[in-house]
């Protein structure tokens, strides 16, 4: 029977050489902080610019810093919400938290406040 030391050598090795394609996994597969990041869509400066007069006349109420800081309503900037989820929540509100919006914005609007929103880096 080989000493105490190698005994433990191969167990070891072989953990080490199954655990390699996952770690290299890790890579290819990044959280899902970085997924909606890297995800976010670019936004014109005439885009940013419309979507700022919205925000200052529909948003600014309850969420600070054109959606940078929380206020009344949560910080906006680094959403976990997709770009399809923040338009509905625009265009139908969350009951008791939000009202909706689709009396006041038409759906281009929505669909601009929804990419600026998701623009914004935290």
């Amino acid at each position: 029977m080989p000493p105490f030391p190698v005994r433990l050598a191969l167990p070891v090795l072989v953990c080490a050489v199954l655990s390699v394609p996952c770690l290299a996994g890790a890579a290819e597969n990044p959280p899902p902080e970085q997924k909606a990041a890297a995800a976010a869509p670019a936004v014109s400066a005439a885009e940013a610019a419309e979507a700022k007069q919205i925000f200052a006349a529909q948003c600014g109420w309850c969420h600070g810093s054109y959606g940078m800081t929380a206020d009344k309503g949560p910080k906006l900037a680094g959403t976990a919400m997709t770009e399809q989820e923040v338009e509905e929540r625009i265009r139908h509100g969350k009951p008791g938290y939000m009202p909706a919006f689709h009396r006041f914005l038409n759906d281009q609007q929505i669909a601009l406040m929804a990419k600026y929103i998701k623009s914004l880096k935290p």
